[in-house]
């Protein structure tokens, strides 16, 4: 997954757009006073030290949120925090930028294609089933593999990544009639199923 280019003459606006839309998670943007700052402000005027100029700045999905906070702060004397998706609460300092990702999934993805997209989201490796049992040939679209056409008719639905596994088995069934199986990164036994997507990257 690439980093996302940050630079001063960005809106603060703009970055947190770009922020939540890239990893889904929502960006707090303080002030001097620690206060929330005007949204229509450039970044370089946000700065709570003139003598750092930053030019273009790179937002590496790799690392962790305590170390995303840091870095920016350094980078441009900007003190921000990561919340949750929701913004009711701050996220977990040691979890990865990436890790609070959605995925969206409609029934006119190619099966390779969403285990492709899920493994560069989440880390883990997805196995797709068809009535029986078997493995489902790559190229073929989600709506054709579907084992329950009165199960579902999604459209385009995303993928929570703060589902736990079992859950997010259990919701792609009731969605798309599809049976899946959430494996580790390394695709040498089923994950378990009881801790969340976002761990796979972590």
């Amino acid at each position: 997954m690439e980093g996302l280019k940050v630079d001063g003459r960005m809106k603060v606006k703009t970055l947190k757009e770009n922020f939540k839309k890239t990893f889904g998670y929502t960006l707090r943007v303080y002030n001097t006073q620690n206060h929330f700052v005007d949204e229509e402000l450039l970044l370089a005027d946000v700065r709570q030290d003139d003598s750092v100029k930053t030019g273009e700045f790179s937002i590496d999905p790799e690392w962790t949120i305590d170390e995303f906070e840091k870095n920016f702060k350094d980078a441009f004397a900007i003190k921000v925090q990561v919340a949750t998706q929701d913004d009711s609460a701050l996220a977990e300092n040691n979890l990865k930028v990436v890790s609070g990702k959605s995925l969206k999934v409609d029934g006119r993805m190619k099966v390779k294609t969403l285990k492709e997209d899920f493994k560069n989201t989440y880390g883990f490796c997805l196995r797709v089933y068809n009535t029986q049992n078997h493995f489902v040939d790559d190229e073929l679209l989600l709506a054709n593999v579907r084992q329950d056409a009165e199960a579902a008719k999604s459209g385009e639905t995303a993928i929570d990544p703060t589902w736990t596994i079992d859950e997010f088995e259990k919701n792609f069934m009731s969605n798309y009639g599809i049976k899946v199986q959430v494996y580790t990164p390394d695709d040498s036994k089923l994950a378990d199923n009881n801790i969340k997507l976002f761990w796979g990257n972590n």
